[in-house]
């Protein structure tokens, strides 16, 4: 439906998406897996939490996000596939995202 009215790219992952609809990384990737099959192309958010973050872990959540998202995507198929690292903490906290 969305292809057949011009859209071409579609994001998954997004945090607040995680965060109040619960979209585990098997569904994102499903969705990722889907819109690629379907011919579209797809932004992944990867992104920790302010717990995670404070923790140091940024770095080994958003390699799980990102090993996860990207589960049984052909190599040939990457050109349409970016990533967006949106941590949770940093919308509307005033904290800056580095």
């Amino acid at each position: 439906m969305l292809k057949s009215v011009g859209v071409q790219w579609a994001l998954a992952g997004h945090s607040e998406r995680r965060v109040i609809y619960g979209e585990t990384d098997d569904y994102i990737n499903s969705q990722c897996v889907k819109l690629i099959e379907e011919g579209m192309s797809v932004m992944l958010c990867i992104g920790e939490s302010l717990a995670e973050f404070e923790q140091d872990l940024a770095g080994s959540v958003c390699a799980v996000q990102l090993k996860k998202g990207l589960k049984g995507i052909a190599k040939e198929d990457l050109d349409k596939v970016a990533i967006a690292y949106e941590p949770v903490w940093a919308i509307g906290t005033g904290k800056v995202a580095t």
